[in-house]
């Protein structure tokens, strides 16, 4: 055991300028790192939405606007790499911001997901703190002190 305390999750605005909850697609096939992710972004207080695989993302995107996706790259029926390319050619939803969350991270992994069009790379499982303030900053919004 460690005798590290453990780290406190900075306070950060989850909320847009018009005072909406910030939305945040998980599209994740894991039910467990979904569960978890979603739990904790839901405790940060954003509003948190998932799918099970790449086309019930894309299609979630398109019906629900998130302001965030964080994006899985191996996942079945349709993988990462092939969501973002959807996303990223439809011009209602292409500036929506893309984060990869993965545990495949080999510069090949990173490189074929920035071509793809994501905005940010995390390997899992993702510091939160680093991930909210990534959020933050995609939106355009400064962290409360």
């Amino acid at each position: 055991m460690s005798n590290q305390t453990p780290k406190k999750l900075k306070r950060l605005s989850p909320r847009e300028n018009n005072d909406r909850a910030i939305r945040i697609l998980c599209v994740e096939d894991a039910e467990v790192i979904r569960d978890t992710m979603s739990r904790l972004l839901e405790l940060s207080g954003y509003q948190v939405s998932y799918a099970k695989n790449g086309k019930e993302g894309v299609e979630m995107v398109r019906r629900w606007k998130p302001d965030v996706i964080l994006m899985d790259l191996r996942m079945p029926i349709m993988d990462g790499y092939g969501a973002i390319g959807e996303i990223k050619q439809d011009p209602a939803i292409r500036h929506i911001p893309i984060f990869v969350i993965s545990a495949w991270s080999s510069k090949t992994d990173q490189n074929k997901a920035k071509v793809a069009g994501a905005d940010k790379f995390f390997v899992k499982p993702p510091d939160l703190n680093k991930l909210i303030e990534a959020i933050n900053q995609a939106l355009g919004l400064a962290p409360k002190a």
